[in-house]
């Protein structure tokens, strides 16, 4: 008998450890998988979504479709692009860099197959065409409320559309890069070249100041001329005499390799750069720790990292000791030498340094990049009459596809042509006044 009631209880105990275990799993299972809901709408997937390690993976075609993205696959590729009012998004499968109409952000969780899905993650998709996210970490509920229209219109400018300035004369000005009498010399066939198309004079002069540069121009003693970003929207917007035409176009830069496309883009990125076995896994985690970068007047080694920081919670200022270094290069060295444990540098100056440290790739990481950087704009002074801003336009780019053109252009401003710009593409620019330089 007491044999009997051992067996029972024995049974009975197996029973209650297998059932406990498989509830356990069950539970276990459970804490990794989400739901997620759009405009109100629960959606169903194949697949589940998975909450991989913070990020949410769905299935690719039923979030982009629930967001009314047009969707394609390319197979040869591995790659996914979608689109959607104006918005192109683009992500690879296994890699941990996406694009926003071809600025690169680093992913929290890279692309994978699952039962013939591609997972990819919600919440990046949905910000991406400006939707907004929520999550539920008791529910394990992601909430995407999308935005009805995300297209941006570019506004005419009232006062250039009433401008009345016609020139009989162009009065062009630039500040050179290296030896003015040299570039000037270059500059020269550029005055035939524009005067032809435009058929009246063209006068190309240099000086050795953009202050010089802008106070010319509102004083109309320039028509036309090169300038950097923040010469651009401090000239625009604090004396009003200057509007933007043109930016200069460059290759664009495939963020995987480093190495250049054969893309034009009218901006440029800068990145966050740790070793690759640093804990540092996002900008919030720069708080505390020590940053090389270049100085204070860098764009793409101070600036506009800065304001990443910034808009993360992390004051450049005080919640991190900055070391500086004269050369991006030199910043990726410090890193290596165990001298600061992240670097601030344009996109991507490891390419670079390939030949003296083959493995730079593999013994670092690209923590995050930067927003768009502007590049530099060709500007008008703000009178100038509306048809004669569209002819000034064309007029540069036209000699910006001429192949003798197009040499002179990358001989003297390294540009590799023009295109439209709008005032609205250098909010990132105020942006940085008002973040950093504003208390």
């Amino acid at each position: 008998m007491n044999l009997k009631k051992a067996v029972l209880s024995l049974t009975a105990l197996l029973i209650s450890i297998f059932f406990c275990v498989n509830v356990g799993s069950v539970m276990a299972s459970d804490d990794y998988k989400a739901s997620i809901i759009i405009d109100n709408q629960v959606l169903r997937f194949e697949v589940p979504p998975v909450n991989n390690q913070g990020t949410v993976m769905v299935p690719m075609r039923s979030v982009f479709e629930a967001l009314h993205a047009n969707v394609t696959w390319h197979e040869e590729d591995q790659k996914v692009t979608a689109v959607k009012e104006g918005i192109s998004v683009e992500l690879s499968l296994g890699s941990p860099f996406a694009y926003i109409n071809d600025r690169a952000v680093v992913l929290g969780y890279s692309p994978y197959m699952s039962n013939e899905n591609t997972m990819v993650p919600v919440r990046f998709i949905s910000e991406a065409f400006g939707a907004i996210v929520s999550w539920s970490q008791v529910n394990q509920r992601v909430t995407v409320t999308t935005k009805r229209s995300s297209v941006e219109t570019w506004p005419q400018n009232s006062i250039a559309l009433s401008a009345t300035f016609v020139p009989k004369a162009l009065s062009i000005q630039f500040v050179p890069s290296q030896n003015a009498e040299i570039l000037k010399g270059k500059a020269k066939p550029l005055e035939k070249m524009l005067g032809d198309l435009l058929g009246i004079p063209v006068k190309i002069s240099v000086s050795s100041d953009y202050s010089e540069v802008v106070k010319a121009m509102a004083d109309k003693k320039v028509d036309v001329s090169f300038l950097p970003p923040s010469q651009y929207v401090t000239a625009h917007d604090n004396q009003m005499g200057v509007d933007v035409l043109l930016q200069s176009l460059r290759y664009g830069v495939d963020a995987s390799t480093g190495r250049s496309t054969q893309k034009l883009v009218d901006f440029y990125q800068a990145m966050f750069v740790v070793r690759a076995d640093s804990p540092i896994q996002s900008v919030e985690d720069l708080r505390g720790k020590t940053i090389g970068w270049q100085g204070v007047t860098s764009a793409a080694g101070y600036v506009h990292p800065g304001l990443l920081m910034k808009k993360n919670g992390v004051d450049l200022r005080e919640d991190v000791k900055g070391v500086q270094y004269q050369g991006h290069d030199k910043a990726i060295r410090g890193l290596l030498n165990g001298e600061v444990e992240v670097a601030a540098v344009f996109q991507d100056v490891r390419t670079a340094m390939l030949k003296d440290h083959p493995d730079l790739f593999h013994d670092t990481r690209i923590l995050a990049f930067t927003d768009k950087i502007p590049n530099d704009t060709i500007s008008v002074r703000s009178d100038m009459n509306p048809e004669w801003r569209k002819k000034i336009q064309d007029a540069f780019i036209t000699v910006a596809n001429d192949p003798d053109g197009k040499k002179i252009v990358h001989d003297v401003f390294a540009h590799e042509g023009y295109v439209t710009s709008y005032d609205k593409k250098f909010e990132v620019v105020r942006e940085v006044y008002r973040l950093l330089y504003t208390k």
